[in-house]
């Protein structure tokens, strides 16, 4: 008996030094490491997901702000290329005009009729530098239009506004 008793008292000192050394080489589970490995992983989302949250917020004020003081209407910002394409050659346009008024005069009516060219010539009539803006805003609208920035709906409702003007 006292042999029985003294070989299981052996067994259990190896075992629980068999399992103190395994414990030893390995401190830490799989599926411990596992999780800080998520964790890392997770952080590092999260610091992404913060940097694109700011940029987001400033996109969205840009976008509104576009929306509100230049464009006027809600527009597809996937179509912002055209957008600019647009404001540019309005503004070009629009320039072009002013600078068509400050320097070409057009001679007056009765030195035509007389076959006279004196140097005395009229500036163009604001209503023909009016007339000429709306044409220029019907065919940047058209371009608009096409480029399927705006739908026909705002189409018409703008096309009206530049033809009263007409």
């Amino acid at each position: 008996m006292k042999t029985l008793i003294l070989t299981l008292a052996l067994a259990l000192a190896t075992l629980s030094a068999y399992g103190q050394r395994k414990s030893k080489e390995d401190p830490k589970d799989p599926k411990d490491a596992q999780i800080d490995s998520l964790n890392k992983v997770t952080k590092s989302l999260s610091l992404q997901l913060d940097s694109v949250s700011g940029e987001l917020v400033k996109y969205l004020g840009l976008y509104n702000t576009v929306k509100e003081k230049v464009i006027h209407y809600s527009f597809d910002p996937t179509r912002s290329a055209y957008l600019i394409d647009s404001l540019t050659a309005k503004r070009d346009s629009t320039s072009a005009l002013f600078a068509l008024n400050q320097k070409t005069m057009v001679p007056p009516a009765d030195s035509i009729k007389a076959g006279t060219t004196d140097s005395t010539t009229v500036p163009l009539s604001s209503q023909d530098i009016e007339t000429a803006r709306a044409i220029s805003g019907l065919k940047q609208l058209k371009e608009l239009l096409d480029a399927k920035i705006i739908t026909d709906a705002e189409f018409l409702i703008m096309k009206k506004k530049y033809l009263d003007k007409l």
